[in-house]
């Protein structure tokens, strides 16, 4: 990996981090207030859903850590030795509870719902977002399931070829 690609993934992976620790911090809870301050009835809805919201984006930022040591090891061309696997690990639970959350979202949205101020539309798309959340984070986790699986595999052989030589 050239210097150049690995200095862009590292400003992007800490860019990623600090706008999704701004959102936490600042925009989710901005927009929860001004969502009840708008439409009284959310209140209730307002910890949970923000709670769920900050958890959401906690997993990303574990997922966007656990992708910078892999940048780091294959950086140094130590990807394919023991230990990779326990960081691609952390990215598979990651998006898992993240999909957890979605999940329980869906659910909920599906099977007591939530008022809304106008005419449902805005349930609606958040519904279909939700499930749209659901099927992108079961996807992922198969993505991390087969790029376990083939980590595993050149770990192994790289550890019999080191073995070997």
């Amino acid at each position: 990996m050239s210097r150049i690609v690995f200095n862009m993934l590292t400003l992007l992976i800490f860019s990623g981090i600090a706008i999704s620790l701004f959102a936490q911090v600042v925009i989710l809870p901005g927009i929860a207030a001004g969502e009840v301050s708008n439409f009284p009835p959310y209140e209730p809805y307002r910890a949970p859903l923000l709670a769920a919201g900050i958890a959401f984006i906690a997993c990303a930022q574990v997922s966007l850590v656990a992708l910078w040591v892999l940048v780091l090891r294959a950086e140094a061309g130590t990807f394919f030795r023991p230990g990779t696997q326990r960081w691609v690990i952390t990215i598979g639970a990651a998006i898992g509870v993240a999909t957890l959350l979605t999940s329980g979202l869906f659910l909920y949205l599906t099977f007591v719902g939530l008022p809304t101020p106008d005419d449902g539309m805005g349930e609606l798309g958040l519904w279909m977002a939700s499930a749209l959340g659901c099927l992108v984070g079961i996807a992922l986790l198969g993505v991390v399931f087969v790029t376990h699986r083939l980590v595993g595999r050149a770990t192994d052989a790289q550890t019999e070829l080191d073995g070997v030589l």
